[in-house]
């Protein structure tokens, strides 16, 4: 708790969707919680992403799609924070911003909705043809390449519509007055945290545990200005390390892949809890594909967390570093001695250096999948999308 401060007033940047104002919410709750004294003030506004609705995401070619309009704001002081999907947050910042906390990691399952026709089934138990709305190449690219019985278009605006798109019935086949009919679908395919976090959990028919996700789906993060330390300490109180940490090692391997909304990168991260002790292993794994689904690769590699403080120390700590002896490398142990580190636009103000070192490894285990990814192929289907691209 930051107690009575001249800052009685921080101003939280959003976008406008439910979801996003749902989410913006679940921030301030937990800030308001441990700073009574502070009056948050949410200001809403409507990013690139929000307005262009007739182009699929892959092809709009900007990857600040939901976020331009909320940093332009940080960065003239309209807003104090901004509260993010972080899988809509790019790999690099713009200069000056840095992401104060990330937190509240929900399920990063993908789910399947189905129409009113065929609630209770699941992908496999459609009719040959039928039409599953999503909005990512990358869920069209792994679902085409299990499912090529089923057809995949794309399918855009906020959840809710979305789920009234799904629900609108079919027009009837032979009626010749609808010169322009609208796309009907037997599914879309959500993300898990959106759906649950919109109250939508009796909608999901299927959940695809054992595909791979986007980049960070499911985690929360707030970004600020990194020369307000105020609002950098009212951030550290709500930071989640272990939700940071995933998401750093999955962000790392989507910067060294240079992926964004046209590119099929799916990942799957396994933070594991060894027994009673305070440390724990953290499994990535990753896969790219060509946008058709026809190549794949997949690759993974694991750590092993030092144990000195717990999972969720964001203090600072008496602890020091384990010594070179330990494995690390001088890098690592570099950013874990510098409180001024930033970790895939992550900065946590105040943090330990046991924290800081677990960042930097994780941030290291996102480079180490996507270098076994590109000797393994990923570099020539890399090369195919992007010529295509630009073709």
């Amino acid at each position: 708790m930051l107690g009575p401060s001249p800052r009685t007033v921080v101003r939280v940047g959003s976008r406008r969707s439910n979801l996003a104002l749902l989410q913006t919410g679940m921030a301030v709750n937990l800030l308001q919680k441990q700073n009574p004294h502070v009056l948050f003030e949410v200001v809403e506004m409507a990013t690139v992403g929000d307005k262009i609705l007739d182009v699929s995401l892959s092809k709009i070619g900007d990857k600040s799609l939901f976020t331009k309009e909320l940093e332009n704001a940080l960065l003239s002081g309209e807003v104090d924070l901004v509260v993010h999907s972080l899988k809509d947050v790019p790999s690099i910042l713009p200069s000056g911003l840095v992401l104060g906390c990330v937190f509240a990691r929900a399920s990063p399952d993908d789910v399947v909705l189905m129409a009113p026709h065929y609630r209770g089934r699941k992908l496999s138990d459609l009719p040959i043809g039928s039409t599953i709305g999503t909005s990512a190449v990358r869920r069209v690219a792994t679902l085409t390449r299990k499912y090529p019985h089923l057809k995949f278009v794309s399918i855009r605006g906020n959840l809710n519509t979305r789920l009234a798109k799904l629900d609108t019935p079919p027009a009837p086949k032979d009626n010749c007055c609808l010169t322009n009919p609208s796309q009907s679908y037997d599914a879309i395919i959500l993300a898990k945290a959106g759906v649950e976090r919109m109250g939508w959990s009796h909608r999901i028919d299927q959940v695809l545990t054992d595909s791979f996700y986007a980049v960070s789906q499911g985690a929360l993060a707030c970004e600020c200005r990194q020369i307000d330390n105020f609002i950098m300490n009212l951030l550290s109180g709500i930071h989640d390390e272990s939700a940071a940490l995933t998401t750093i090692a999955e962000r790392s391997l989507m910067r060294q892949l240079d992926g964004g909304c046209s590119i099929p990168i799916g990942v799957r991260s396994d933070l594991v809890l060894k027994g009673d002790l305070n440390y724990s292993q953290l499994t990535l794994h990753a896969n790219i594909l060509s946008v058709d689904g026809g190549k794949s690769v997949e690759r993974s590699a694991s750590v092993v967390f030092p144990d000195k403080v717990p999972i969720n120390d964001c203090v600072e700590s008496s602890c020091k570093l384990v010594q070179k002896s330990s494995g690390y490398d001088d890098d690592e142990l570099k950013a874990a001695l510098d409180a001024a580190s930033i970790f895939m636009g992550v900065l946590v103000t105040p943090s330990s250096e046991i924290s800081r070192l677990r960042m930097a490894i994780a941030q290291s285990l996102g480079c180490v999948v996507a270098q076994s990814l590109l000797l393994s192929g990923a570099d020539e289907i890399l090369y195919e999308i992007r010529s295509q691209s630009s073709g």
